[in-house]
């Protein structure tokens, strides 16, 4: 009888062994096909790992609900949500000014500027502005649109592709193979610029907003910067500042962020200025990829520099 008993709790333990762990695996197996989540700060680096990463990662973006990724803040739950992550991929050259005051995993973070920080442009001074809702922000004493100089975006989605391979390395020659495609079609838009603005070198353009510094480095273009916003009437002592920089420079183009107000664009068309979007792609564009906006950009500059 006392054997008898014996085997049957040995039996009761042995199912409760079995249940115990077919848990613990079931949640391994459901932790195991969730995919690793890495958060970017703004839409370059989302399009990057988008395209090198393809379907292996999720890809999010907090900052795509700002009017400027550049100017947001993240919330306690964005936080929490970034130090779980497997990556957190950022622009760096003091584009994430929010991650001063922000505690996060140093081994996840990837600041894909890093690279060519003896590139980065430094400005003389820090410059106040007013961005739609955003209101009025400051950008720092470093530019930091790094990506509108093609060969920096491919360093940086090349620094991309180290962590991704690093952090999964299973997936390394699907990377490997994304990047090389990615880096391709960057290179044939770079060399487009590069050939438009060298086919006119002496053309003068203005910009209507100081992040296009890259841009001008890069390409060589003949460019002076004001510090309008397309969504507002610039006041008196903005034209006036616009007559004083036209007096030696004689621009027929004013290139901007955005679509500038009909009665702003009156206006400089009665000064000889006519205006076009080289759209910084910042932020997720209304339509299109980061490719395609660049593309576009390229075909407002073949108007500008052919005529």
């Amino acid at each position: 009888m006392r054997t008898r008993w014996n085997l049957l709790l040995l039996v009761l333990f042995l199912s409760g062994c079995t249940s115990s762990n077919g848990d613990q695996q079931g949640g391994e197996t459901e932790q195991a096909g969730q995919l690793p989540v890495v958060h970017v700060s703004n839409y370059p680096l989302e399009y990057f790992v988008e395209r090198i990463a393809g379907p292996v990662v999720e890809v999010r973006f907090p900052a795509a609900v700002s009017d400027d990724p550049a100017l947001w803040h993240p919330t306690t739950e964005d936080i929490t949500e970034m130090q779980a992550s497997a990556l957190i991929v950022l622009n760096g050259a003091s584009y994430e000014g929010w991650l001063e005051n922000v505690s996060l995993p140093a081994s996840r973070m990837v600041e894909t500027a890093r690279g060519f920080e003896s590139s980065w442009i430094r400005l003389e001074e820090a410059t106040t502005h007013s961005h739609g809702q955003e209101g009025e922000h400051e950008h720092g004493l470093t530019a930091f649109t790094t990506w509108l100089d093609l060969e920096l975006a491919i360093e940086q989605a090349r620094a991309l592709r180290d962590a991704l391979v690093l952090r999964l390395p299973d997936h390394a020659s699907h990377f490997q193979d994304n990047f090389s495609r990615l880096e391709e079609d960057l290179l044939g838009i770079d060399s487009e610029f590069a050939a438009l603005a060298t086919q006119a070198p002496n053309t003068p353009v203005l910009f209507s907003h100081p992040v296009y510094q890259y841009f001008e480095t890069r390409y060589g273009a003949r460019a002076r910067s004001v510090h309008w916003e397309p969504d507002a009437m610039p006041d008196e002592d903005m034209w006036n500042e616009l007559e004083e920089i036209q007096s030696g420079h004689e621009a027929q183009w004013m290139l901007w962020e955005g679509d500038p107000l009909p009665e702003t664009v009156r206006r400089l068309e009665e000064m000889g200025i006519q205006s076009a979007v080289l759209n910084p792609c910042g932020n997720r564009p209304e339509t299109g990829d980061f490719l395609e906006v660049m593309a576009l950009n390229a075909s407002v500059l073949r108007r500008i520099y052919s005529e």
